[in-house]
């Protein structure tokens, strides 16, 4: 059975995940929510990833991690 049977897709998605259902995060993405939003800020602070043509870093990290 998918993971992922939600009709979002990408921001909407990630945004579900952290607030509404962050338990689910760990079976989707394999990483906790503090660890998730920990490495955003990480990549963020230090410049290394940026929100690129409307996708924000959140949702970068999140197909990577998908």
């Amino acid at each position: 059975i998918p993971n992922h049977t939600s009709v979002l897709s990408g921001h909407a998605w990630i945004l579900k995940l952290m607030h509404r259902h962050p338990d689910h995060i760990k079976t989707n993405l394999g990483i906790t929510l503090d660890i998730f939003s920990a490495l955003v800020n990480i990549l963020i602070w230090n410049s290394i990833m940026q929100s690129q043509n409307g996708v924000e870093v959140k949702e970068q990290l999140g197909i990577f991690l998908y």
